[in-house]
């Protein structure tokens, strides 16, 4: 798992039978930002994660990402990561979907280059996603 500020880390897939394991290291929150199928029928389906993040006491989001970024999926980060019990652990095929929805979702607290900075030290190359953060931003001013 890649840490990003405030509790928050990123991953790639989790299987059900690893959220046990999150529970017990203290992760509050599973947010699923991967969509249904996406691998095909070998990929866990939100209902079976959130079934199992039940089990295991854990809060749980869905909120898939499919192609590009839209603006409900945005809405719906921000609302996650400010509203949902830390530590959260969000995760998508291999992070940096989840690291880029972290980031719409923070812009406007710490700014571009300070959402940037926070991804590139968990580990993930997303500069092609700098303008459209700008763009994000400018569009909330």
């Amino acid at each position: 798992m890649n840490a990003l500020p405030d509790n928050v880390f990123v991953t790639g897939q989790i299987l059900p039978d690893q959220l046990g394991a999150l529970a017990e290291q203290g992760i509050k929150t599973l947010i699923i930002n991967r969509p249904d199928m996406e691998a095909g029928p070998m990929q866990p389906t939100a209902a079976q994660l959130s079934a199992a993040a039940q089990e295991h006491g854990l809060q749980f989001a869905y909120i898939p990402m499919a192609g590009g970024i839209s603006y409900d999926v945005i809405e719906a980060s921000e609302a996650a990561f400010r509203d949902l019990p830390r530590p959260i652990v969000a995760f998508c095929a291999g992070g940096m979907r989840s690291a880029a929805l972290w980031g719409f979702a923070h812009v406007k607290a710490l700014g571009v280059d300070g959402v940037m900075g926070a991804i590139g030290a968990a580990g993930y190359n997303l500069e092609q996603i700098r303008g459209a953060l700008e763009d994000y931003l400018n569009s909330k001013s």
